[in-house]
């Protein structure tokens, strides 16, 4: 009985003991936070922004800058980023220095606005790019200069070949892919009959033709569609009855383009009026179906269909839509997938930017973010966006999408999410000769 009483005393002290040290580790982690928001940051990192901000494209656009704005003061306000310095073997803070220009979704100022903010002091570690027209002619300076960028848009010349711009979307050939995959199972569960039809009505500029690529049209035709034709669009809004009537009389019962919000709308506000609802299906890319796009269009924008990379906005189980939807509020912006995107985006830099302060210590590189970007943990965004992680030979991170609607007023989710077919040239869908 003794041996017994001083075995349970034995435990009961051991208990106490590992209580005690459990319960004295986490005050002390706290003060270590503690002091070191108390003391001096010991740097600043910069970073910065291109895109199209007062431009024909900038109602998406300053979505994404607003966004990545709100993060930055946000993390500058709770003191910056908080990291285990390896040098100094402490807490250490490092504050974000945030410069942005604007390139109106114009290609001609973009090498004056990336030589002033790419050379600025300290030198920056890694960009963001919101427009096509720069992302598209900014890879080769980006390896030159060794500062990785977080690209939005996904035209071809941003990620083949592989580059230090990493592309948070799905490239456009595959966006277009994945609505044609989702136009055939949607003709299928309708049970019509014959081969359906497929055309495109794109904008007559190089991110308007993106999508229309050889591995495309190969895929696209392997589903089992007859594309009938293409029809293209000035930048700026115009009438599209011609074109309209047109992609009818060739029969199409699916039609795709890459457009933006204003000329997206003027589609389905002629399709409404002309009665083509029943008989053309509208399929869009990411940037249009949206809330924005019900403000603009309204009633119009009923029954546009669009491919999607961002969980809806209204899907708060998901805690990076919820964190999202609550930095919005914080900061009285509207909350739509524009704005969410930015979020996102943001938080990959900054968890790049960590990854290289922990594991070189202040202060770090382009070159040192780079590997963070590259890093096999890749990056949970909470569900708001999957990102697969980025390699040296594949700066594409956007694999899974989802297809949703506007109906009555409102965006619904018509799939889960699904992986996209790589449609990158020399792969596999790259017609044989």
């Amino acid at each position: 009985m003794r041996r017994k009483r001083y075995g349970w005393l034995k435990l009961g002290l051991l208990s106490i003991l590992v209580a005690a040290l459990f319960f004295g580790v986490v005050p002390l982690s706290m003060a270590e936070k503690g002091n070191v928001l108390e003391r001096k940051a010991i740097g600043v990192i910069r970073m910065f922004e291109i895109n199209d901000l007062t431009g024909p494209t900038a109602d998406t656009c300053i979505c994404f800058h607003e966004a990545f704005s709100d993060m930055i003061r946000d993390i500058n306000k709770k003191g910056g980023i908080i990291y285990h310095d390896p040098k100094t073997k402490r807490l250490e803070r490092v504050t974000i220095k945030f410069d942005f220009g604007d390139n109106k979704a114009k290609s001609g100022p973009v090498p004056m606005l990336y030589e002033r903010l790419s050379t600025e002091k300290p030198k920056p570690v890694v960009a963001f790019c919101g427009s096509s027209a720069a992302c598209e002619i900014m890879p080769k300076w980006s390896k030159r200069d060794q500062i990785p960028c977080i690209a939005g848009p996904s035209g071809m010349p941003i990620w083949n070949p592989p580059s230090w711009i990493f592309v948070a979307s799905p490239d456009y050939s595959a966006q277009a892919a994945a609505s044609a995959k989702w136009a055939m199972d949607d003709w299928k569960k309708k049970g019509k009959s014959g081969k359906p039809k497929w055309a495109w009505l794109t904008l007559d500029i190089p991110y308007g033709r993106a999508p229309i690529q050889p591995e495309t049209i190969n895929y696209i035709n392997h589903l089992g569609f007859e594309i009938v034709g293409t029809w293209t669009i000035p930048f700026m809004p115009v009438d599209c009855t011609a074109e309209l009537r047109a992609i009818k009389n060739a029969g199409a019962n699916y039609f795709y383009g890459n457009t933006a919000i204003l000329q997206e709308a003027q589609i389905m506000k002629d399709l409404t009026r002309l009665g083509l609802k029943d008989e053309l299906q509208r399929v869009s890319n990411p940037y249009t179906p949206t809330l924005k796009m019900i403000d603009v269009a309204g009633a119009a924008a009923d029954g546009l269909v669009g491919i999607h990379y961002m969980a809806l906005p209204s899907e708060m189980d998901k805690p990076g839509v919820r964190e999202a939807s609550e930095m919005a509020k914080r900061h009285n912006r509207i909350f739509d997938s524009d704005y969410m995107e930015g979020w996102s985006w943001c938080k990959m830099d900054f968890i790049a930017i960590k990854r290289a302060l922990e594991k070189k210590g202040y202060p770090i590189t382009g070159a040192d973010v780079y590997e963070g970007f590259i890093d096999p943990r890749g990056f949970d965004l909470g569900g708001a966006q999957y990102i697969r992680p980025y390699t040296k030979n594949e700066n594409r991170g956007s694999w899974k999408v989802y297809m949703r609607k506007i109906e009555g007023g409102k965006l619904i989710r018509l799939t889960d999410f699904f992986e996209i077919e790589d449609m990158r040239p020399g792969g596999p869908w790259t017609p044989k000769k």
